[in-house]
């Protein structure tokens, strides 16, 4: 009787000490202000200067090392339009959300019959509410997402759009490709800005593609397949952090990186050819935790050496955290890495917080990105949790045993 009470004492003492220990690493906050995140918060912080945009983004992106592997090739061209064909629609209710372009009634009737109607726009803009990008961006260009999401999809040349701004619409062009890595075939797009007497009236957009539609349902069919293939080995996986260590882990072991690869800034890359560079990665980290439900989104900046790098920032279990998938591949060598382990996977990139990746990276995103503070999730707390645990559960077996 005495030995059976000595033992139920100390498995008692032992499941709660482990209980009190792996509870204070899930609590634990730098800054428990920090750690609170809203939307209004986030947006009230962030301005978007809508005029000047594009030439501040240019003289950080002029670097010595060149243009950045994320850019936009982008063509803009200004017309000046004769006054004669300025004749405007005068009600919009029944044609747009806003009215920011001076519009003619044969640009609406154009615009109409290829697929830029209102129930359209709205239609898209419902079923990007959730978008990382989308939310965070000014509500007022949310129809020029729409409209841009819509005509780059679709392949629809020279649409005039909401806007008299090249600027606003470079800004929705990016924010539209952050949300969207399915989109694989624009590269770029060209802008055509006409005036009249010497006044912007409307942008007239166009993507460019670098695949042929015909390509294009090649290569999403040979995309289909190695999701079939991911999605086969994620049964049985839940969580949210075990999902985003799960997509890490199979994209380092079927991926290379490899500089000169094809269609290196699209899924791909990856998903095709199995070789990538840095937005490679990240495209097809967020393309595949969007087919396991976890939110996700593209985060540009730079190496601390200068060197344009894009990587993630994923939303496991309500909280924010940074994924550099890139670095966290062996095959890449960035001077960073200090633990590289047998598999290949290097986990000092997995769920990090904003102190952390600052050591070795510098954000310029197109839209504002928190202050990612919680650590819950961060791999090597997540691994030492469940290594105690386990543990403390064969001490307590032990203990039985003997």
């Amino acid at each position: 009787m005495k030995k059976f009470l000595i033992i139920t004492a100390t498995v008692f003492v032992l499941t709660m000490v482990s209980i009190v220990v792996a509870t204070n690493l899930l609590d634990k906050r730098y800054g428990e202000e920090e750690g609170v995140f809203s939307w209004d918060n986030l947006k009230s912080s962030f301005h978007v200067d809508k005029k000047t945009i594009s030439e501040q983004r240019k003289e950080v992106e002029g670097l010595d090392t060149g243009k950045s592997s994320f850019l936009a090739d982008v063509d803009t061209s200004v017309v000046e339009d004769s006054a004669a064909d300025s004749k405007t629609v005068k009600n919009w209710e029944d044609t747009e959300f806003f009215h920011a372009s001076m519009l003619s009634e044969k640009d609406v009737k154009l615009r109409e019959e290829k697929g830029l109607t209102k129930a359209a726009i709205e239609a898209v803009c419902k079923e990007n509410a959730g978008n990382y990008c989308f939310d965070t961006m000014d509500e007022s260009l949310h129809q020029l997402y729409a409209e841009i999401l819509i005509a780059s999809k679709e392949r629809i040349s020279e649409i005039p759009l909401c806007t008299r701004e090249p600027s606003e619409l470079d800004y929705a062009y990016r924010c539209v490709l952050s949300d969207h890595p399915e989109i694989f075939t624009v590269g770029g797009y060209t802008c055509v800005l006409h005036s009249a007497n010497q006044t912007p009236v409307k942008t007239v957009y166009s993507a460019k593609y670098t695949m042929s539609a015909q390509e294009e349902l090649s290569a999403q069919k040979k995309i289909d397949a190695f999701v079939t293939q991911f999605l086969s080995g994620a049964s049985g996986i839940y969580g949210d952090y075990e999902k985003v260590k799960y997509t890490y882990d199979y994209l380092i072991e079927n991926t290379e990186y490899v500089l000169n690869s094809p269609e290196n800034q699209n899924i791909c890359s990856v998903m095709i050819f199995h070789q990538s560079v840095c937005l490679g990665y990240a495209k097809s980290m967020q393309y595949l935790l969007k087919k396991l439900g976890v939110s996700s989104t593209i985060v540009e900046g730079y190496a601390q050496s200068g060197e344009p790098h894009a990587w993630n920032m994923v939303k496991v279990n309500d909280a924010f955290y940074f994924v550099d998938v890139t670095w966290g591949d062996s095959s890449y060598t960035n001077g960073q890495s200090t633990v590289k382990l047998y598999s290949g996977a290097n986990y000092d990139y997995l769920n990090i917080t904003y102190d952390e990746l600052i050591k070795s990276h510098k954000i310029d995103n197109v839209v504002p990105i928190p202050r990612c503070v919680e650590i819950a999730d961060n791999y090597y707390v997540r691994e030492d949790i469940l290594r105690l645990c386990r543990n403390s559960i064969g001490i307590i077996f032990e203990i039985i045993i003997f």
